[in-house]
């Protein structure tokens, strides 16, 4: 059985070899060749040369594109701050005044920063060769403005601006339609959609109600499925929300959630991811982390739509090769079935 049929198990909820697992490495390819990060973001080669290195090292059943949100950003105009052994940073917002959002000129699919993220996306799929599964993370069109104009400002907008919301969100969404499909074109099995902003601890339900009828007119343009991320924030309290947007298939939870709660929301037919924190990994020791994945392999031992993953960011620069091999050898030994 190969990776991508492991996960198509977990879709479907049939039986696999061992329990298929992902975990957030796009950082830690540099670590593995020892590339400078900044050149690492900017190079898609240098970039895919680490998801080598990684596939080498732990074999993931995904592999994830680029997990840049800042990129993204950098497309739109926004300028980046990079810092050594970290992903790249927006270094402040390029909407300072309501009225720059009528100019506000949409990337191209040709631009250099959006052509990082299709190439190695290419790079990814054509060394996978349809043997594993292909994930690509992308902003949400709701979550967009929050990076071009600042949090403050976006929630400012929406409370108070309708006529900039709509005229925003159009352009977002289009925006989103347009890369997203380019990603499953260049061979993504499915999108990553984090929720830094759409989330209940930024905003209320009252604001998310407000937002859902964009996500579900952007969301049914995608032509393939969509994974929501937690984004470093919790899912349930609007997982009955998101649960109904088209193409939605699985969920990433936080480590503050529980999966027995997220069933009961969404039922057992979705896909469950997460609950372990991969920016923490460099903090454990590999017992540590052997013991942390041993307890969430036993909770979700019936639960047959279960991909082991990490959650939030990226697992850091630094932590030990071991640490990250611990948890991968217990989810191999692992006899789930």
């Amino acid at each position: 059985m190969n990776s991508l049929e492991r996960i198509m198990a977990a879709v479907t909820g049939n039986d696999a070899d061992y329990q298929p697992f992902t975990m957030l490495l796009s950082l830690y390819g540099s670590s593995l060749i020892k590339c400078d990060t900044v050149k690492y973001y900017q190079n898609p080669n240098l970039w895919f040369e680490g998801q080598k290195a990684v596939v080498e090292t732990f074999d993931p059943d995904i592999l994830i594109s680029p997990f840049s949100f800042a990129l993204e950003a950098e497309a739109f105009g926004c300028e980046l701050a990079f810092l050594e052994k970290y992903a790249p940073n927006n270094k402040k917002p390029i909407i300072t005044d309501l009225s720059q959002i009528e100019d506000l000129k949409l990337p191209e699919m040709d631009s250099p920063g959006i052509q990082y993220f299709l190439e190695a996306t290419s790079l990814l799929s054509g060394f996978a060769k349809g043997t594993k599964a292909i994930a690509s993370p992308i902003h949400s069109p709701c979550d967009i403005p929050a990076l071009l104009m600042g949090l403050e400002s976006w929630i400012d907008t929406l409370l108070f601006q309708p006529k900039y919301v709509e005229s925003l969100l159009e352009k977002t969404m289009e925006h989103f339609v347009r890369l997203g499909n380019e990603f499953l074109v260049k061979g993504a099995t499915f999108l990553i959609v984090p929720v830094n902003f759409t989330n209940p601890l930024m905003i209320t339900e009252n604001i998310l109600k407000k937002l859902l009828p964009y996500l579900e007119k952007a969301f049914s343009q995608i032509k393939g499925p969509i994974v929501v991320h937690n984004g470093g924030c919790i899912l349930q309290p609007f997982l009955k929300y998101f649960a109904k947007l088209p193409n939605v298939i699985a969920f990433v939870l936080d480590p503050r959630e529980k999966f027995e709660e997220a069933r009961q929301i969404i039922g057992n037919e979705m896909v469950l991811m997460g609950n372990f924190d991969g920016p923490g990994f460099a903090r454990l020791s590999p017992d540590v982390a052997k013991n942390i994945c041993l307890k969430i392999l036993d909770n979700r031992k019936s639960d047959k739509h279960f991909i082991f993953a990490t959650a939030n960011a990226d697992i850091p620069y630094e932590t030990s090769v071991e640490t990250i091999k611990a948890v991968v050898d217990t989810i191999r030994n692992y006899r789930k079935y």
